[in-house]
C-alpha cells in the first residue's frame, strides 16, 4: 500500500463517509470554497489507478466505491508513523501524545 498525498486523503475521507458517488457528490461533501471538478476528477482517477477505489458504471458516468476500507487505511497509517517518527516504539507514541495533550482530546 502506498501513502495518500493530503488531496488524495481529503477525496477518500469523503469516499469513505459516502460508501459510494459520483465525482460531484464527493464535491459537494466538502465544506466552501469547493475543490474543482477536474482536480477531483483527477484525484479520484489517481485513487483507482493506485488501487484505493474502483468504479461501476451508471447511466453515462460512473460510481465510485472504496476499494480499501478506512479502517485498513488507518492501521497502515499509524503503524508508517509509528516506524518512521517514533522508532516502533508505541510508548515513544504514547509518551509524545500525553506530553502534547493531543490525545487528552480524543479521550
Amino acid at each position: 500500500m502506498q501513502r495518500l498525498t493530503p488531496a488524495e486523503e481529503q477525496v477518500m475521507l469523503r469516499l469513505w463517509g459516502l460508501q459510494e458517488a459520483t465525482v460531484q457528490d464527493i464535491i459537494n461533501f466538502y465544506p466552501v470554497p469547493k475543490p474543482a471538478y477536474n482536480t477531483t476528477s483527477t484525484i479520484v482517477r489517481i485513487l483507482e489507478r493506485k488501487g484505493f477505489i474502483k468504479h461501476k458504471k451508471k447511466g453515462k458516468g460512473y460510481i465510485y466505491l472504496p476499494k480499501i476500507s478506512k479502517i485498513t487505511y488507518r492501521e497502515y497509517a499509524a503503524n508508517w508513523l509509528l516506524e518512521n517518527y517514533f522508532d516502533c516504539s508505541s510508548q515513544d507514541a504514547i509518551n509524545f501524545y500525553n506530553k502534547t495533550k493531543s490525545l487528552d482530546e480524543l479521550l
